[in-house]
């Protein structure tokens, strides 16, 4: 990577945000300027791979970039990033609080019964039929375990070595780890990518075609089929618009038709202004579990005068729809996407009990999601007026369908799965109005079993994955008496250096904990990529792990100290899932613990075959 060339794209990227994303840009421009404002006072290669990263999150910036690069310099995506080589970008735009649209009800659902997938919500017809139009104002719309590896040993990398930047080597190492194989030869499996085709450009007023569905993967050549038929739900996301036949429609891919797709009509409503940038999302389910996500932007002129300004369509972003990959699906699962305006969130629901709304909810946060959440987790601590902030954001249709499950799922607790575009808001700490247990805190993280997984790009993948091999722990640990890890579960115990940290990596562990381990957890969390289960004692950027491939992290969202990792890796190993031993620590030590969260599956376990040490 040139660090030059990069810092060059990206200064132009920053001026060409507004064209790019639109209302969207505001938050790539407030994460990208100060990482451009520390060029000449920052290593250069390790400036450019922290831009890099920031950028990949982007779709339409990432592609603007990529652009940028190949035309000027010659260096494809992959030559840029390693890690995106069979990736996408991942889009973030903007955020917001509402909850009065919804016209959705659960409130005459009986509180015992079989599950049912064939139950609609009252005032609901069975097809796909309401309008995103009118809900905000101007913006309308078991396999067997592998062979262990190896154990690990601690090693360093030579400070001299000026081999592939750090970026490149972290998730190299990662990418072995977990056993990345090439793609499969056409025909051997089926899998799909988000189909989203639509013209680059519209006019207000204007009616368009919009065929969604599923197309083949990169490298397929379509004649791949299902082994068994699956029946995919996509819903619509798209501000700004209009459908007049709904927003939802119901496919299958079988082997008559692998590839499936259907039209919808969207009628592009009233605008400010000559022009404005919109987007296209789609979100692909099967039975209540979501197994992928499409983005395409598209341009919206005020007047056909203008038609013919665009160039070619942007490629869709979005994740792979591999149904082999599903497992069990949370009870609720609330899928969060960016409006096209600052403070615009749009919500939709997924559960295996209901059939739930096909249009989508939007919340106002009255200002950018990350400055929403810095105002709420820079008190560094709890209070019931956080919850109460924080749940007020809430739409009304989660809390109703939430009520909706505990009723059909008692006396278990209902599992959650939060999938955000944005990282900012800590939708956990919601505060219930009625805790299904007075005993607890009223936080959806300590009533519910709640996980959180970001949105947008190829990486990560969905769904989150269920299972974790646990069995090569290694530990960052900067004092001399060995960790609790160390003793009780053989871990290696790695000094903060980065060069340590790099060779331990390399080799592969199956957890990574990070305590307060000063540099190295700043790298890893800010610069760097994960590892396939992290824990984190400092708060960091849990999303570059994700990104990497990892299968969960654990990370407080302000400085509590340690003290969590001995009860909380006794519990995983013997088989409960972390979310659920969260959620039990958060009851006992609401402020300590609570300031936890878990990013994964709420069902996520970690497999450990290894007997403790001792």
């Amino acid at each position: 990577m040139d660090p030059v060339a990069v810092m060059r794209a990206a200064r132009a990227v920053r001026d060409e945000l507004d064209s790019l994303m639109g209302g969207a840009s505001a938050e790539l421009r407030d994460r990208l300027d100060p990482l451009l404002a520390e060029a000449g006072s920052r290593p250069p290669g390790q400036l450019a791979d922290a831009i890099v990263m920031l950028i990949a999150q982007y779709g339409p910036a990432w592609n603007r970039l990529s652009a940028l690069l190949n035309l000027e310099h010659g260096l494809a995506a992959e030559q840029v990033i390693p890690m995106l080589a069979d990736t996408g970008g991942q889009t973030h735009p903007p955020q917001d609080r509402g909850g009065d649209a919804y016209d959705g009800g659960y409130d005459d659902i009986p509180s015992t019964g079989a599950m049912s997938v064939d139950w609609i919500p009252p005032g609901h017809a069975a097809g796909p039929a309401s309008s995103q139009a009118s809900q905000a104002p101007q913006a309308p719309q078991a396999q067997a375990p592998p062979t262990p590896p190896e154990p690990l040993a601690a090693s360093r990398v030579p400070a001299g070595n000026r081999g592939p930047s750090v970026l490149d080597r972290l998730t190299g190492a990662f990418r072995r780890r977990r056993g990345d194989a090439p793609a499969p030869a056409p025909g051997s499996e089926w899998e799909g990518v988000p189909l989203i085709e639509a013209p680059t450009e519209s006019v207000s007023g204007w009616g368009t075609e919009v065929s969604i569905g599923v197309a083949p993967g990169q490298g397929r050549d379509g004649t791949a089929a299902p082994r068994e038929p699956v029946e995919l739900d996509i819903q619509l996301v798209a501000e700004g618009f209009d459908a007049p036949a709904g927003w939802r429609v119901r496919l299958r891919a079988d082997a008559a038709s692998p590839y499936p797709r259907a039209a919808v009509n969207l009628i592009a409503l009233a605008q400010e202004g000559p022009e404005v940038a919109r987007q296209i999302q789609t979100i692909h389910s099967v039975r209540g579990q979501v197994v992928g996500f499409g983005l395409r932007a598209i341009t919206v002129h005020g007047s056909p005068g203008r038609l013919g300004l665009e160039e070619a369509p942007e490629p869709v972003s979005g994740t792979r729809i591999r149904p082999a990959l599903l497992g069990e699906p949370a009870d609720v699962t609330a899928v969060i996407v960016h409006g096209d305006e600052p403070g615009r969130l749009w919500w939709t629901y997924r559960s295996p009990h209901f059939v739930t709304p096909d249009r989508a909810e939007f919340c106002d946060l009255g200002m950018r999601a990350s400055e929403f959440g810095r105002n709420l987790t820079g008190q560094g601590r709890l209070s019931e007026e956080l919850g109460r902030k924080v749940g007020s954001r809430v739409p009304r249709g989660f809390w109703e369908l939430l009520n909706a499950v505990a009723g059909r799922v008692a006396p278990r607790r209902p599992s959650v799965l939060i999938l955000s575009q944005e990282p900012h808001v800590p939708w956990e700490l919601a505060a219930l109005e009625h805790p299904y247990d007075p005993s607890l805190p009223r936080y959806l993280n300590c009533q519910t079993v709640t996980g959180r997984w970001p949105l947008g790009g190829r990486r990560p993948e969905l769904p989150p994955p269920v299972s974790a091999r646990a069995d090569h722990v290694a530990v960052v640990y900067d004092e001399a008496q060995a960790h609790p890890l160390v003793t009780e579960y053989g871990a290696v115990q790695v000094s903060p250096a980065l060069g340590d940290i790099l060779g331990v990596l390399g080799q592969g562990p199956d957890i990574v904990h990070l305590t307060a381990g000063g540099s190295a957890a700043e790298a890893l969390g800010r610069d760097l990529t994960g590892a396939p289960f992290v824990f984190l004692e400092e708060p960091g950027d849990a999303q570059a792990f994700l990104l990497a491939g990892a299968s969960g992290v654990v990370e407080p969202l302000w400085p509590v100290g340690g003290g969590l990792a001995r009860e909380f890796y006794r519990r995983c190993f013997t088989g409960e899932p972390p979310a659920e031993v969260l959620r039990s620590m958060r009851g006992q030590d609401p402020d300590s613990a609570g300031a936890y969260r878990f990013h994964g599956h709420p069902s996520l376990t970690l497999r450990r075959t290894a007997p403790p040490s001792g």
